[in-house]
């Protein structure tokens, strides 16, 4: 019989119950893991681990803290500088010469603004114009226009030379910004270290002390010329005096009427309630009636302190004229022979399909010549107007007599007129100082945007989020470890169980 027929059951009836019991040998799976058993094993030492859960836990919320706390402060502030004035866009200051913004970091401005904010930590000037950075702003038109260009280099490969191209305009604004920090080397560890107010407040005192230098600078508008004291002087003659109260009047009436002042011509005085308008009408009706009523009497009645002392006077003032006459008329005869004699460039203007003609074109030379030309003959006119009033006065001043009445009345004409002049000249410097001092005229040519600055918190979001993930990455570093350990112990018992095994296989041999 062979092995497979020793095997096969034979007999069995229906009903019969088989049963196989099958030997599982438990040294086979001794190199096998058991889950069960690693959380058994995990779990005998939770109170081991549980603290470390802690700890770590503990340790990875600090750590992002304690980096945040070491790291440099790298916060800074910043204002906005708005220049006004229609030359500012072409980088040049109100006078016209070229304009040097980086002067805000000189040594007067800031330390005008240290002065003015006191600070709590002293900062060296070098130190702190160190960290003071300035930025241009170009014309919405020219960022336009770099963002296109900058578009084509990327997608065609051209050139950065187009950039070059660009016409570059600007707004006439800058950005000052100031970053915390100071110290004399840029090398060094240890810096100083202000708080944000601190840094605020220097910002804007450093931009307030630039504005005030800046308006005290480029201002154009300036008092009036002060003669009060020639029209107050007993030692000249009564028209001598008229001469100069003319003098004092044209010269209040040009200023309130100066065109530079446009905007502030109408501007009405919080303490009087007069505009510059007001002040020149006064002046006018002072001068109209007043000044030329005396000026007139004192003339044609030839009132004086002294004839001959007067009429010595007019004779030199009256050569004087002459002379200056015989010059002008000289340039007027050299003028008119150069003209004359003048012949423009002529050039050759050629056009497709037809013969060239010849143009001549006007040089800025001979333009130069016919404004010169029309000074003389202005400057000839007011000289003979000039030399015919001396000629008058000389003759009339030879014929005075003097009548004390007479005499008397000038004196008292004289002292209210003066009197009257004094007062214009106040109103008018007054008012003038009004709206040199006022606030719309100061920020007529510069003002700022004034520096806010954000506290930077240190459990900040940022920090705050940092900290976290280190709490999170700490608990699972640690729970990854208590799971090592499980398995570690797991492999243990299988090495022992496979151990024991082998042992058994030497003794049975």
């Amino acid at each position: 019989m062979t092995e497979i027929d020793k095997n096969v059951l034979t007999d069995l009836s229906k009903n019969q119950k088989v049963e196989v019991v099958v030997k599982r040998d438990a040294s086979a799976r001794a190199g096998e893991l058991d889950l069960v058993r690693v959380f058994s094993n995990m779990g005998k030492k939770r109170k081991i681990y549980a603290w470390l859960i802690i700890a770590c836990m503990f340790i990875g919320l600090a750590a992002p803290l304690l980096m945040a706390e070491l790291k440099d402060r790298t916060e800074n502030v910043s204002v906005v500088i708005n220049l006004l004035y229609p030359s500012a866009q072409k980088r040049l200051a109100p006078d016209g010469k070229p304009l040097d913004v980086n002067y805000i970091k000189s040594s007067y401005i800031l330390q005008n603004a240290i002065k003015k904010t006191q600070l709590s930590e002293k900062l060296p000037i070098s130190a702190l114009e160190r960290n003071i950075s300035i930025e241009e702003l170009l014309s919405e038109d020219t960022r336009q226009k770099l963002e296109v260009v900058e578009k084509v280099i990327n997608e065609t490969s051209k050139d950065y030379e187009e950039v070059l191209n660009v016409d570059y305009k600007y707004e006439g604004k800058y950005i000052i910004t100031l970053s915390n920090g100071f110290s004399t080397d840029p090398e060094a560890k240890k810096k100083t270290y202000l708080e944000g107010s601190e840094m605020t407040s220097l910002l804007n005192n450093i931009a307030e002390s630039y504005s005030e230098y800046f308006y005290d600078t480029y201002m154009d508008l300036t008092l009036p010329d002060n003669t009060l004291d020639s029209i107050r002087s007993t030692d000249l003659d009564y028209i001598e005096r008229l001469d100069e109260i003319v003098t004092l009047l044209n010269s209040l009436s040009a200023y309130c009427t100066d065109d530079e002042k446009e905007q502030y011509l109408n501007y009405r005085s919080k303490i009087d309630g007069l505009s510059f308008a007001d002040i020149n009408d006064c002046i006018r009706l002072v001068r109209d009636i007043d000044v030329d009523y005396l000026y007139a009497y004192v003339f044609y009645n030839s009132i004086t302190k002294d004839k001959k002392s007067m009429v010595t006077k007019y004779n030199y003032q009256l050569k004087n004229a002459e002379r200056e006459l015989e010059v002008i008329l000289g340039n007027i005869k050299n003028n008119e022979d150069l003209i004359a004699e003048y012949k423009n460039k002529k050039i050759e203007v050629s056009m497709a399909g037809q013969a060239s003609q010849t143009s001549s074109t006007v040089t800025d030379y001979y333009n130069e010549l016919i404004m010169s030309q029309s000074d003389n003959y202005n400057d000839k006119s007011d000289l003979g107007e000039r030399i015919a009033n001396l000629n008058d006065k000389i003759a009339g001043f030879n014929t005075s007599s003097k009548d004390d009445e007479q005499i008397t009345f000038v004196k008292e004409e004289l002292t209210s007129l003066v009197n009257i002049c004094s007062t214009l000249y106040e109103l008018t410097e007054e008012h003038a100082k009004e709206i040199l001092e006022s606030d719309s005229y100061k920020s007529s040519f510069i003002n700022y945007i004034g520096a806010q600055y954000l506290n930077d918190y240190f459990f900040n979001v940022e920090n705050l989020k940092k900290a976290i993930m280190g709490l999170v990455v700490g608990a699972f570093l640690a729970v990854v470890i208590w799971g090592m350990d499980g398995l570690v112990e797991e492999f243990k018992r299988g090495s022992e169980v496979k151990g024991n095994k082998d042992e058994q296989k030497e003794v049975k041999a």
